[in-house]
């Protein structure tokens, strides 16, 4: 096993705290940007939205410079532009905390619903193409904005092997509703730049492997088939994942090795 606590797996220079976006609507509540937000959904596409306090001309340069970029991405994405201020969207800026941010802003929203950008006064290719990430990747970012640890389990079939140790970690009371697993094919090129940020070497992996991401983005440690449930327990309780009990039994568990584990 290999902890790597202080890792973070982010797009924008610092990890994305906010919450990931519910696009269903609310009954009684004007549409406002979340009827485009439903659209992007069900068409699998990115929406960038160009939130703002006025039409001024930065605002227009800002959004100009936006759809320009988004050129090179196709049918991946889409813009659209809100006022930051409107009551139309008063509960997704809540949502999102950008009621006081530097403006014009553009948050980038995954297809299901995971923030993926936030992008204050400026923004360039490189970032837009950071925002539309891989599909795995997308689905972690989901489930670590609503809180969750994922383990990210890597194979190359289609069964996702987990290993016995996440297993019997899923099983402890404290963790209830708070683990994730997600699978991974390592032989999809799509996937390639996400298991690259975990630091992961496909070469070096045969059999149940896991990589363990906690909220906001901290990658936490690789874990295999000889990884057990006490020392991923003990991963997480030194990362500050677990509980706030001084007596808990998992913050004086052994702690693995810090090298990664070779072929197997």
């Amino acid at each position: 096993m290999k902890l790597a606590s202080t890792i973070r797996i982010c797009l924008v220079g610092s990890c994305l705290l906010v919450g990931s976006v519910v696009q269903a609507q609310q009954p009684g509540l004007a549409l406002g940007v979340q009827s485009t937000l439903a659209q992007s959904a069900q068409s699998g596409k990115y929406t960038f939205i160009i939130f703002s306090r006025d039409n001024s001309e930065t605002t227009r340069a800002f959004y100009q410079q936006t759809q320009a970029g988004l050129a090179a991405h196709g049918e991946k994405a889409t813009i659209t532009a809100a006022n930051v201020d409107s009551p139309v969207e008063k509960a997704l800026v809540e949502k999102l905390g950008i009621a006081r941010a530097p403006m014009p802003m553009a948050v980038v929203i995954a297809p299901n619903g995971a923030v993926t950008g936030l992008f204050p006064r400026a923004i360039t290719p490189e970032q837009i193409s950071a925002a539309i990430v891989p599909p795995t990747m997308m689905r972690c970012m989901k489930e670590l904005q609503d809180q969750k640890l994922v383990f990210v389990c890597l194979t190359r079939t289609d069964r996702v092997d987990v290993p016995e140790g996440v297993k019997l970690v899923q099983q402890l009371p404290q963790y209830q509703g708070r683990i994730s697993l997600v699978g991974m094919r390592l032989d999809d090129p799509a996937e390639a730049r996400f298991y690259q940020q975990m630091k992961v070497n496909p070469d070096q992996i045969n059999g149940p492997y896991a990589v363990l991401i906690a909220p906001p983005g901290a990658l936490i440690g690789h874990f295999n088939a000889q990884s057990t449930g006490d020392q991923i327990a003990a991963a997480i309780h030194k990362a500050g994942q677990c509980c706030e009990d001084e007596n808990c039994k998992h913050n004086h568990a052994p702690q693995a090795s810090g090298t990664r584990p070779g072929p197997r």
